[in-house]
């Protein structure tokens, strides 16, 4: 094999691939990137058995064949090769020869053919997002997913496609995260609507690839795999298995208190009590919404205390409720709306958070029970 190549291009693929290496592979040939020409140029994959990458790279092929490299030597040597054109040979000894402006090293080869085969993914469901749209919603979301292994089916978010929309939702029991996509979108067969779960950790490793940019990124999934493409990337991944937690029963259709609040004072507030619920043994913000229009937050500890107090629009019954304060900080910072509507029950049951125009986004956290306050 035989292939000249420019750096920026190979490293811009490598840095895609090599996502897909496990710090400690369960395999030796997991530790690979599979170089392998086509006609286009070279095809890169890495894989670590539950996620893969594949990603199309230019350059002039000069003998075809195919290698598997150790993924970090080969990305780390290929970041320090000068700018410009580099060439690899693999030889019958199976040693890859770079060659660069002054520069000639050489690395041995692994064996190739332990390197597992990795299909496309091809399905009757297909959904094309704008990635920038795509990679927001994930990051979004990704805060609430479990990491719990014991509920594996909530270490995933939960993609449902309906017709009009595509939402995203990722829960852990203590809060719930859900994104609207507005796309249109074909269902095929007898269903009102698709969905899959797909791991959190792979998809966060996606929003982190895709581009900003509109440019379309493509999901095609069967009943047990998933692929996203975007530009010349792929990425694979094996969907998880179980029933997910019904979320459409655990959101309010009703609420007996509303508050409108900026998002910006509201944000700045939460971080200064959190300081100082910190350094408490609970944790806890405490709210309590009153009727004249005004939100009172105190958090204290042995160190000291904190009180704010904040104008916001009401309607309905006074309240006092607490909540973690790392999980209202977690959803402060993922919403980006100048104002948010705040909606509640009682003291005991669970805050949600909505657009105060649009149904763009909705976050549900639980309080925590008070007592003697």
């Amino acid at each position: 094999m035989l292939f000249r190549v420019q750096t920026d291009e190979i490293n811009y693929g490598l840095g895609m691939v090599t996502r897909a290496i496990s710090p400690r592979p369960v395999k030796q040939a997991y530790d690979g990137v599979l170089i392998e020409t086509t006609d286009d140029g070279l095809q890169l994959t890495c894989t670590d058995g539950e996620m893969s990458i594949k990603a199309q790279v230019s350059a002039l092929v000069e003998e075809d064949g195919c290698a598997l490299l150790p993924a970090r030597l080969f990305a780390e040597m290929m970041r320090k090769q000068p700018a410009g054109e580099v060439e690899v040979r693999v030889d019958e000894r199976m040693r890859a020869q770079i060659k660069s402006r002054g520069s000639n090293t050489s690395i041995a080869c692994m064996a190739a053919e332990d390197f597992p085969e990795i299909r496309d993914v091809t399905g009757d469901h297909t959904v094309t997002l704008p990635c920038k749209r795509l990679r927001d919603a994930v990051s979004k979301v990704l805060f609430a997913v479990s990491t719990d292994e014991s509920r594996k089916i909530l270490t995933g978010i939960l993609m449902e496609v309906y017709e009009k929309e595509t939402l995203l939702v990722g829960l852990d029991g203590f809060r719930l995260a859900l994104q609207r996509i507005a796309a249109e979108n074909e269902i095929t067969g007898n269903r009102d609507h698709i969905h899959a779960v797909a791991p959190g950790k792979i998809l966060g490793e996606v929003s982190k690839m895709l581009p900003d940019s509109e440019d379309k990124a493509r999901i095609v999934f069967t009943s047990s795999h998933i692929m996203y493409e975007f530009g010349s990337v792929k990425v694979y991944a094996t969907l998880l298995t179980g029933e997910f937690i019904d979320y459409q029963k655990i959101l309010p259709a009703t609420w007996t208190t509303e508050v409108m609040v900026e998002r910006d004072l509201f944000s700045d507030a939460i971080d200064r009590c959190s300081l100082m619920a910190r350094e408490g043994k609970n944790n806890l913000i405490y709210l309590k919404l009153l009727p004249e229009g005004r939100m009172e937050m105190t958090a204290n500890a042995e160190r000291g205390d904190v009180h704010e107090e904040l104008d916001i629009g009401f309607e309905g019954n006074e309240l006092a409720i607490a909540f973690n304060s790392r999980y209202l900080t977690d959803i402060i910072h993922n919403i980006g709306d100048e104002r948010i509507r705040m909606c509640f029950n009682s003291n005991v049951s669970p805050c949600m958070m909505k657009p105060v125009e649009g149904e763009d986004f909705t976050f549900l956290v639980l309080p925590v029970r008070i007592f003697n306050r």
